[in-house]
């Protein structure tokens, strides 16, 4: 990504600029140090995205914070103020969303973690609901280890509800495995008739 490899170059210019302006009439240079494992390298703000895969753009991001961290062990992006994630097939058409409070992406693992009000929808029109889930994307897109999550689930699909603990499933979301306490709902707005 063009964005990544920008960014030592601008924070180094920024840095720069910071210490010849605190230096006015003195002779001498400072050197600061940045503990990338504390702060963000980057940071960004109202950002839209737009992620190609393969060289076809694929998903379409929207945040209100962007950090990206960099140390000496783990890199990844933090989004603390929620992200939205729309997919796209090859016309351009949305194949489903994803939105979550806060959300992790290691970039090593290629793996993300979405917490707190995570809503997902498909493209068959299916609504899922958890508190955590992890999207690991290196996993082949029909494997069922793909999207996962041990946290409670619900599925809604017009009058119908599940509920389970846990699930496994492709990266579309279409083919998926719930474990625990299943419970199905239908719901029905028409109340039966009184006697």
């Amino acid at each position: 990504m063009v964005y990544e490899k920008k960014t030592p170059i601008i924070l180094l210019l920024f840095a720069c600029c910071l210490v010849f302006s605190c230096n006015k009439g003195k002779k001498s240079l400072s050197t600061i140090h940045v503990d990338t494992a504390v702060l963000p390298v980057a940071h960004a703000e109202e950002v839209t995205s737009l992620i190609s895969d393969s060289g076809i753009t694929r998903y379409r991001m929207q945040t209100a914070v962007w950090d990206i961290y960099t140390g000496d062990t783990l890199s990844y992006w933090y989004f603390p103020e929620g992200v939205y994630l729309e997919k796209f097939d090859s016309i351009f058409t949305v194949e489903g969303s994803i939105k979550a409070d806060t959300a992790y992406y290691f970039q090593e693992k290629d793996l993300w973690r979405l917490v707190g009000n995570v809503k997902i929808q498909n493209l068959a029109g299916y609504r899922f609901e958890t508190d955590e889930l992890f999207w690991n994307k290196k996993e082949p897109p029909f494997s069922k280890n793909a999207i996962y999550t041990d946290k409670f689930v619900r599925i809604e699909n017009g009058d119908r509800i599940v509920t389970s603990i846990g699930l496994r499933s492709n990266q579309d979301m279409t083919d998926y495995t719930l474990y625990f306490n299943t419970v199905e709902t239908v719901v029905n707005d028409n109340p039966p008739p009184n006697d």
